[in-house]
């Protein structure tokens, strides 16, 4: 494996305003395919790299945009893992580096925040590293009034035992009290952390539509409290893991 993602669980968040506008998509941008990551805007992802030609593309972008998209392998891709050309699913996010360690041996650490969903429309092969023309994918919203009780639905939840000892050790609250944070944001951000496979992130990924995001976390957040009171013997199995949310 070239790189790795690491501290799986524990993606953190951070505000700011829509920082999709800052990417100019016109640019070639680098592809960082790997085979059990994927990134979701907003949240952050810490990586660890040590492969030489995914040095350059770090080296890269810490001298331009700071730009890197993330990509997820397709299912019985991986070994080919370090061929050029290996299948990725197209819809990717693309995240900006926040802060960057570089190892006395030329590896780094960083931290990647998501910024956009975007999907790849075109490559470029001339360099060691994948990089990719890519075009943004825009959230679809729903009325306020249904992304109202979407929040409240998914607030609700997070408030009710057995969840709520999770979502105060986890800080998720907090995302409710984020002034810039959209509906979108914050289910995106709890995605990152609860849904059980990269497969059904990547799934989660590709969907634009807000309130069908929203409608698959609150059922995924509905069966991992049933599966904690299964596990204290107050109530039977879950069943229908995980909710699906469309076809990638």
């Amino acid at each position: 494996m070239v790189a790795e993602s690491r501290h799986q669980g524990s993606v953190g968040y951070l505000g700011g305003n829509n920082l999709a506008r800052t990417i100019d998509f016109s640019d070639w941008i680098p592809i960082f395919p790997l085979p059990n990551a994927v990134l979701m805007p907003r949240a952050i992802l810490p990586l660890h790299v040590f492969e030489q030609r995914y040095r350059v593309m770090t080296r890269a972008a810490l001298d331009g945009s700071r730009l890197i998209a993330m990509a997820l392998l397709k299912p019985g891709n991986e070994t080919g893992y370090n061929t050029p050309d290996v299948a990725i699913y197209p819809v990717v996010c693309v995240g900006r580096i926040l802060r960057e360690e570089e190892l006395p041996d030329g590896r780094f650490n960083f931290l990647l925040q998501g910024v956009a969903r975007a999907r790849v429309i075109a490559e470029n092969g001339k360099l060691a590293y994948r990089r990719g023309r890519l075009e943004v994918i825009c959230s679809v919203s729903a009325s306020p009034e249904i992304e109202c009780a979407r929040r409240k639905e998914l607030r609700s939840l997070l408030l009710e035992p057995p969840l709520l000892n999770l979502a105060t050790s986890a800080n998720w609250l907090e995302l409710f009290n984020c002034p810039d944070f959209t509906l979108s944001d914050i289910v995106d951000v709890l995605a990152s952390v609860v849904l059980p496979s990269p497969e059904h992130k990547q799934c989660f990924l590709a969907e634009p539509c807000v309130a069908a995001r929203a409608a698959c976390l609150c059922n995924t957040l509905r069966t991992i409290a049933a599966e904690l009171q299964r596990r204290s013997g107050r109530a039977s199995p879950p069943r229908n893991w995980p909710p699906t949310i469309c076809n990638n």
